[in-house]
């Protein structure tokens, strides 16, 4: 049973940690959450870290709404928390991935859902690429150890997979809709309404402008700058409602930030894998990228673009890049970004 392999790897003695990739998003909180009270449930007593700034009011609202306890590291008060003697389990990402904060304490186990970067040996690990959400794992560990989730985490969990997979769109998910389904028997469905209401704010709607009016679409893939300083939760968004334009297969959404560019990535192609492409892409410039095969994200740092003037000479650097990747990227090694 995984839920006691993976009990069975902590020390009770030591100060345990659930950690969540940067920020995070309904997918990893609903996994960290259930997970934490089934190991609170079992005499442990887990605290939920993360880092970064929660902006979509959204994922605020599931967070108060449901009374999830989460610390931010990244305050005065909390940056020194864990200690080198703690243990830490990630969960919806791996301590590989370059959107968390780096510990010192003893990662002891990894529950996730992307593709395994293989680095890094934990004393549990649990990597299944296969799912959409890790979300769906999380209900899956809950089963097996007959655990009775109520009608508030069975919402969480759902919540968790409908964001991941995008509400269930794509054939690949035939494991996540089985579980959605045994899940939506027992949800508190007012709790998925409150969570859904008033999620659109006023600044969406100017990055929306902005991306659309910066948009260039070349040889059926849309590329898009949306401004500066946007959440990687708002470029995610965008890159969405981008892949459902006509004719178009693949889409590149980037944003300005303080140490250089955020991408969130899009295909509708089984031959262009997204995670693949933006890792070539990314990397011939010193950047990080990876995914999954329809979803990637990464990061450019500024020092590549600083010989270029005006924002048309950074879309034509990224175009290039872009291109280089699809030409040179064979489909078949999967990486991770989350």
């Amino acid at each position: 049973m995984r839920f006691n392999d993976l009990t069975s790897v902590i020390d009770n003695s030591r100060r345990l940690y659930i950690q969540m990739h940067r920020p995070p998003d309904p997918d990893c909180i609903a996994s960290a959450s259930v997970i934490s009270d089934m190991l609170k449930s079992a005499g442990f007593s887990p605290q939920i870290i993360y880092s970064g700034l929660i902006s979509k009011p959204e994922t605020m609202e599931l967070i108060n709404s449901m009374e999830i306890k989460l610390i931010r590291l990244d305050t005065e008060t909390n940056k020194d928390l864990v200690r080198e003697d703690d243990q830490v389990i990630v969960v919806d990402c791996q301590k590989e991935n370059s959107n968390i904060a780096h510990l010192s304490a003893e990662y002891i186990a990894c529950i996730d859902h992307h593709p395994e970067l293989g680095n890094y040996q934990y004393a549990y690990s649990d990597i299944r690429p296969e799912y959409g959400a890790c979300s769906s794992i999380i209900y899956e560990y809950a089963h097996e150890a007959n655990y009775d989730l109520s009608p508030v985490q069975a919402a969480l969990l759902i919540y968790g997979i409908r964001i991941d997979t995008d509400d269930l769109s794509r054939r690949k998910y035939l494991l996540d809709i089985d579980i959605f389904c045994a899940l939506y028997k027992i949800a508190n469905l007012d709790v998925l309404t409150k969570i859904g209401r008033n999620s659109i704010r006023p600044e969406d709607i100017s990055t929306t402008i902005v991306a659309y009016e910066n948009l260039t679409i070349k040889n059926n893939v849309a590329y898009s700058f949306a401004g500066d300083d946007k959440a990687k939760e708002s470029l995610a968004e965008l890159a969405d409602k981008l892949i459902s334009l006509a004719d178009v297969s693949f889409v590149v959404v980037y944003s300005r930030c303080f140490n250089g560019f955020n991408f969130s990535i899009r295909s509708q192609n089984n031959s262009l894998h997204a995670g693949k492409i933006a890792k070539y892409a990314f990397s011939k410039v010193n950047g990080d990228g990876g995914g999954h095969m329809f979803m990637a994200g990464g990061l450019i740092p500024k020092v590549a673009f600083m010989d270029l003037i005006g924002g048309k000479a950074v879309m034509e650097r990224v175009i290039s890049l872009i291109e280089e990747a699809f030409e040179n990227i064979p489909n078949s090694v999967s990486t991770s970004y989350s």
